[in-house]
């Protein structure tokens, strides 16, 4: 099955992370793969911990795709397409049967990512077998479209209006 956390309130990721967690929790095997995030954070930190949890990202931080030149862009494709050939391995391998891609609706609008790569690992939720979890801000209808669940999460107010920047431990 595919869940997609959607919206442009606070607690995608979040949500993703406990989901993930429940899922080890149960035996099954996850992968936690971040796509247009660098930056450390406290859920990425945890998740290394565990046993059970597999983290896939870039490692490396990128600035706001609007200000990412076009080498930073090539580079940051050739990042993503790397995490999904993993992803796809793993689950042809049945060493995964969670799977989630956190952010990947951005990957998908800014076309930082080969999206025949994704349709291939999406085909995997069509079932019950392995769960895939999607987050980001204005999925596509086709990401609409392919997903069971889909949880709208509204910002309703946030801190950065008033000019508070992101804090570890709570934003980070």
């Amino acid at each position: 099955m595919i869940q997609l956390y959607c919206g442009d309130g606070k607690g995608k990721t979040t949500a993703a992370t406990g989901a993930a967690v429940r899922a080890v929790g149960r035996g099954r095997k996850a992968i936690f793969a971040q796509f247009m995030k660098g930056q450390e954070s406290g859920e990425i930190k945890v998740l290394n911990e565990l046993a059970g949890i597999r983290v896939l990202r870039s490692g490396e931080e990128f600035p706001f795709y609007t200000r990412m030149t076009e080498r930073e862009k090539e580079r940051l494709t050739e990042i993503h397409n790397r995490i999904l050939k993993e992803i796809l391995k793993a689950l042809e391998r049945k060493e995964a049967d969670f799977v989630v891609l956190d952010e990947i609706t951005h990957g998908c609008r800014f076309q930082v990512l080969d999206e025949r790569l994704l349709e291939r690992i999406l085909d995997y939720g069509k079932g019950e077998a392995v769960e895939i979890v999607l987050t980001g801000r204005g999925p596509s209808e086709r990401l609409l479209e392919a997903s069971d669940y889909i949880s709208e999460i509204a910002c309703i107010r946030h801190p950065y209006e008033k000019g508070i920047r992101a804090r570890g431990g709570v934003e980070l």
